[in-house]
């Protein structure tokens, strides 16, 4: 059993988005008293599973970033 499955899962997904040209990401966490890696990992995780399953949309803040 894995010591850490979120952040392994996390890790092998970002190599993988690495290998297709990702540079960088960055999280904002609001209470880092709070947070646990792991715990970040598990939500970041399941957002990604999210978009995998099609269940996002792109953002349009209508100030032409979106283009």
């Amino acid at each position: 059993m894995d010591r850490y499955p979120e952040s392994q899962q996390l890790a092998a997904r970002f190599r993988s988005m690495a290998a297709e040209g990702l540079v960088d990401v960055k999280f904002f966490v609001r209470n880092q008293d709070e947070a646990m890696a792991e715990s970040v990992c598990r939500e970041v995780n399941r957002l990604y599973a999210a978009v995998d399953r099609g269940e996002a949309e792109p953002l349009d803040f209508k100030d032409g970033s979106s283009q």
